[in-house]
């Protein structure tokens, strides 16, 4: 006795949908609301494209830490040294910046908190521009 070919519907029957198949459905990113207080798109595109300069990164830096590697790992909690590949300290640079964001949940924190996050992402942007730097004069940017 022949089988019966099975139907799509018992084929797909329990499997989450890919990546392709949410874009289609609308769903395969989450959305940004504003009114959860996580700043304006514009604020976030402000914050991620002001550079900090190799020169100002220095001024900023001072004598305050030794190593730019041990200082983003701090920031970020991932492990960074002077082996670590390039996509590496920017994973660090992006979690720490995150981390750091004194945007986030503005109204909730105190002038304190918000002085203090503003500094993290400070030093977390100094960091990255001196081992920006370091990387693009040994020839290791991706």
């Amino acid at each position: 006795m022949p089988r019966k070919p099975k139907s799509d519907k018992s084929k797909n029957f329990g499997r989450k949908p890919g990546y392709f198949e949410k874009l289609k459905m609308g769903t395969a990113h989450e959305t940004y609301d504003e009114k959860e207080g996580r700043g304006s798109p514009a604020e976030w595109k402000a914050a991620f494209n002001v550079r900090m300069g190799f020169a100002e990164a220095q001024t900023y830096k001072g004598r305050k830490w030794g190593s730019d590697w041990k200082k983003l790992a701090d920031l970020s909690g991932i492990h960074l040294d002077e082996k670590s590949m390039w996509s590496d300290v920017k994973k660090a640079f992006r979690k720490a910046a995150m981390a750091n964001n004194f945007n986030y949940d503005r109204s909730n924190k105190t002038e304190a908190e918000i002085t203090a996050a503003e500094v993290g992402f400070m030093e977390a942007q100094a960091a990255y521009a001196m081992l920006e730097d370091i990387y693009r004069t040994e020839g290791r940017l991706d």
